[in-house]
C-alpha cells in the first residue's frame, strides 16, 4: 500500500529543541509516511544542526536558504516560492509546519495549492514578550486567519492549549489537539558516570564544586539577565562560602549584553577552550552537541524565560536526573513538580534563595534529581509519534 506523503516545514536547522524534536519524530514517522522535511538555514548566531540528519534517517531533506527568522519581504517571497515549488513537486497529502515563519508561508502555500491536510504546531507563541502591543495584536489576528485555513492546530502543553483556545482565541475547540513533546530519555542517562567525568574534567571542576547551568539562545525572551541577577545575588549572599560555577550554554545576539551585566556586577567570566580560567564564576561554553554530557556534569539546571511552550532543555535535564530551578511560565509547571523535582520562582531574589537552598543541601539535590529522572519516563518519544500518526490518519480520512 502506498504511504501517504507528508511534507514537514521547520523554521531553521539549528541546534535547539524544535529541530531535535521535529527531526527525531520524522525518523519514526517515516515507517508510515513518505516524508520530505524542509528547513531554513541557521542565523549567524546559531549553531547548525546538520549532524541530526546523520543521526536520524528515513526521510528526504531540502534546505531553503531564504527561510529566515527575521521578516524580510523580498527574502520571504523567495522562501514562499521555494515552498510552493516543493509542494508542487512532492505532491504531499499533508503539510505540517513548525515555527512562526513556516506557519505563515507554509500554510498559505499549502492552502493555495489545495493540499488536503494542513497542520501547524505551536511550540510556543509570540503573543507577548517578543514585540510591542500593536505588533502582538496584529500577529494574533494573522494567526486566527491562518487557523481558519488549517485542518488542525497542535499545542504541546495544556497551558499553551488553553492560551490558544481561550486567552487569545486563535483556534476553535474542534480544531485544536494537545500532543505533548517526547524525548529519548535513555540518551541522557549516565549509569557509569563517564559522561559526568568527561564534562567536569574538561572544565577542571573539583568534586566539591556545584555546577549550575542554563541552556538556550541568548535572546531577550530567554531572559538571561534574570539568570545573572539571581546568580550574582546568590554569590554575594554566600560571601565566598559556597563553591559554585555558573555555565551559560549557547550563543546569541544578547551575549555582549549578558557579559556587560556580569562586569557591571563586578564579576569575571571565561570561555571554554584555550585560555579557559576555571576560577571565573561564569563560563560561556557556546553551543554544544554533547548535551547528554553537559547535563551529566551539571548539578543544577536553571531556566529564566519570560515565555515558553514546553522547553526540551528541562525535559532533558530531568531525564539526566538533575533538579531544575525555573520561572513558572508557559507549560513549565506541567514538567516540574515544585518542591519534588525542582523549584519554581519568579524574581531574582526568589531564584537566589531557591538556588541557595539547592546548593547548600546536596541531599535535596539528589532527592529532587532522582524524582525528576523517574518522572521523565512520561516524556515518551514513541507516544508523541503515535499521537501525530493518529492525527494525520484521522484528518486524511475526513478528506
Amino acid at each position: 500500500m502506498k504511504k501517504p506523503r507528508l511534507l514537514i516545514i521547520l523554521n531553521r536547522l539549528a541546534v535547539g529543541g524544535p529541530a531535535f524534536n521535529v527531526i527525531s519524530s520524522a525518523s519514526i514517522l517515516s515507517n508510515e509516511f513518505d516524508i520530505l522535511l524542509i528547513a531554513g538555514a541557521p542565523d549567524a548566531d546559531e549553531q547548525p544542526a546538520d549532524y541530526l540528519l546523520e543521526q536520524y534517517t528515513g526521510f528526504q531533506f531540502q534546505k531553503i536558504a531564504a527561510l529566515k527568522r527575521s521578516v524580510i519581504p523580498g527574502t520571504d517571497w523567495r522562501a514562499y516560492r521555494a515552498i510552493k515549488k516543493a509542494i508542487r513537486e512532492f505532491k504531499p497529502d499533508i503539510v505540517h509546519t513548525h515555527g512562526a515563519k513556516p506557519g505563515v508561508l507554509g500554510r498559505i502555500a499549502a492552502h493555495n495549492l489545495h493540499v488536503p491536510v494542513v497542520v501547524h504546531t505551536f511550540h510556543g507563541h509570540v503573543f507577548h514578550s517578543y514585540f510591542s502591543t500593536i505588533v502582538s495584536r496584529c500577529i494574533v489576528r494573522i494567526e486566527r486567519w491562518l487557523a481558519n485555513i488549517s485542518s488542525a492546530i497542535v499545542a504541546i502543553s495544556a497551558k499553551l492549549n488553553e492560551e490558544l483556545l481561550h486567552a487569545y482565541k486563535i483556534v476553535t475547540a474542534e480544531k485544536i489537539r494537545l500532543i505533548r513533546l517526547g524525548i529519548e530519555t535513555t540518551a541522557f542517562q549516565d549509569e557509569t558516570g563517564e559522561k559526568r567525568k568527561q564534562f567536569r574534567e574538561e572544565f577542571a571542576l573539583p568534586d566539591n564544586t556545584v555546577a549550575v547551568g542554563i541552556a538556550g539562545r541568548f535572546v531577550p525572551v530567554k531572559n538571561h539577565r534574570l539568570f545573572i541577577e539571581a546568580a550574582t545575588q546568590f554569590i554575594k549572599a554566600q560571601n565566598g562560602k559556597a563553591n559554585v560555577q555558573f555555565f551559560l550554554i549557547g550563543d546569541g545576539t544578547e551575549k555582549s549584553k549578558i557579559q556587560a551585566l556580569i562586569k557591571e556586577q563586578q564579576f569575571r567570566f571565561s570561555h571554554a577552550g584555550p585560555g579557559y580560567d576555571n576560577s571565573a564564576p561564569f563560563v560561556f561554553t557556546s553551543w554544544r552537541k554533547d548535551m547528554d554530557a553537559v547535563y551529566a556534569g551539571l548539578d543544577i539546571v536553571m531556566l529564566t524565560s519570560l515565555n515558553e511552550g514546553t522547553p526540551v532543555s528541562i525535559m532533558e535535564a530531568m531525564a539526566a536526573g538533575k533538579p531544575v530551578l525555573s520561572t513558572n511560565v508557559g507549560g513549565i509547571a506541567e514538567l516540574i513538580t515544585d518542591g519534588q523535582t525542582g523549584l519554581l520562582a519568579s524574581t531574582a531574589t526568589e531564584l537566589a534563595a531557591a538556588l541557595s537552598q539547592l546548593v547548600n543541601n546536596e541531599q535535596q539535590r539528589l532527592q529532587f534529581g532522582a524524582a525528576a529522572a523517574k518522572d521523565a519516563a512520561r516524556f515518551s518519544k514513541s507516544a508523541e509519534a503515535a499521537a501525530l500518526s493518529r492525527l494525520y490518519h484521522s484528518l486524511l480520512s475526513q478528506r
